[in-house]
């Protein structure tokens, strides 16, 4: 099996390499993949490895929900301080994945699909 012009980052867990590969492939499929957009890739994907860490380190209530509160210093309940950096995690990777055109609203303004469906016939089936 050939090896891939564009691995991941060893450094990633098994998580984080499976949607660096995916995400390679989707750039591929829709024509915007060039290798100088691998660091803005890797900040995409380690902002959602990120926000997963952070959801995952919340506590859960006996019904499994997640417990997005905690006790403060004084003892009164405050937000969990992972959401604060869950959610600007999440609003970073879709920063990222907008400037690589991910998002169905960044691909819609460049015309991703269009030019797809024109490259592949009519119907995109050539």
């Amino acid at each position: 099996m050939p090896r891939s012009k564009s691995p991941p980052p060893a450094d990633f867990d098994a998580d984080s390499k499976a949607l660096w590969k995916k995400t390679v492939k989707q750039l591929e499929e829709q024509s915007t993949w060039q290798e100088s957009d691998m660091p803005a890739l890797e900040r995409y994907v380690r902002a959602l490895a990120k926000a997963r860490l952070a959801w995952s380190g919340i506590p859960r209530n006996k019904d499994g929900s997640l417990n997005l509160t905690a006790r403060g210093s004084q003892g009164q309940l405050v937000q969990h301080p992972n959401v604060k950096t869950a959610r600007e995690s999440e609003r970073d990777a879709h920063d990222y994945a907008r400037d690589l055109l991910l998002t169905p609203k960044a691909r819609e303004q460049h015309q991703i699909e269009k030019q797809r469906a024109e490259k592949g016939g009519k119907f995109g089936l050539d």
